[in-house]
């Protein structure tokens, strides 16, 4: 499916967060992801790659499409980076399918059931809704704060080891928790799909610049080779990560969600035109 999508050489990567990066859930009048839409549009759409990837599932993400003016992704990454779509909805209404390549790399290992026995074991994990639980995730709500909350995870983290899980535990958002595959993140996805991109195409000339907010984008400043940008409305869990990697390559914004990634754009000087 990704040779659908990756069909040409692509000038320039963008892979942002949505939930307070892309979208500015206080700005009602969306002003700054107006005016993000409409530099997309002026200087990249035509030849560079616009990626979202988000901890929403793909229920969730259709949900956000119909509430705020987001432009169309030529690849979506949902539920933490455990699922990929190259596809665009059918015609008719269908759903697209996450690409089935990157599903059974997830598959290795990975035992759900466990997972799931491990956590219940932990009356502070309360677990978030239905849509939100998928093959390759679950997904809770910490119902304590601060030192409680890691200690929380250490919990979680020590008895998915004495179960034999090799999972991995992310906590994002001062109350978000998701335990996943091994090997899967939001920056495990995107390396992925970047392996892909230089199989097919090759590799964009203008490189990766990745946008986030929270825990669960830290795997996406990670990856080797990209270039990132944190939204000054960022989590403490980030900042915390960027303040210990400083890098010529690792943008702090003076700006809110839509408009630190324009500012971005410019601090990188991608942008033409602002």
């Amino acid at each position: 499916m990704a040779a659908s999508v990756l069909n040409k050489l692509y000038r320039f990567i963008l892979v942002s967060d949505l939930d307070w990066t892309m979208v500015d859930h206080d700005d009602k009048e969306n002003t700054s992801l107006h005016a993000f839409n409409k530099l997309w549009q002026s200087e990249f759409a035509q030849d560079c790659l616009l990626v979202f990837s988000t901890g929403r599932s793909l229920k969730l993400y259709n949900e956000l499409q119909e509430e705020v003016p987001l432009g169309v992704p030529d690849v979506l990454i949902c539920s933490v980076g455990t699922e990929i779509f190259f596809e665009k909805p059918g015609s008719d209404g269908a759903e697209p399918q996450p690409d089935k390549k990157w599903t059974q790399l997830l598959d290795q290992g990975w035992n759900r059931k466990a997972a799931l026995e491990a956590a219940a074991q932990l009356s502070e994990l309360k677990p978030q809704s239905e849509s939100e639980q998928r093959p390759h995730k679950l997904s809770y709500i910490v119902s304590v704060k601060g030192d409680a909350a890691e200690k929380v995870v250490s919990q979680l983290e020590d008895k998915l080891q004495a179960a034999g899980v090799t999972a991995k535990v992310i906590y994002s958002g001062g109350a978000d928790l998701d335990i996943l595959p091994q090997h899967a993140s939001k920056g495990k996805g995107l390396e992925f799909l970047l392996g892909e991109v230089k199989e097919l195409v090759g590799t964009p000339k203008d490189g990766v610049l990745v946008n986030g907010d929270s825990g669960n984008d830290i795997e996406l400043f990670a990856v080797p080779g990209v270039r990132g940008c944190m939204v000054v409305n960022a989590h403490p869990e980030l900042k915390k990560w960027c303040d210990a990697h400083p890098s010529p390559n690792l943008f702090q914004a003076s700006k809110r969600c839509a408009g630190g990634i324009v500012e971005a754009l410019q601090h990188f000087k991608l942008a033409k035109h602002t």
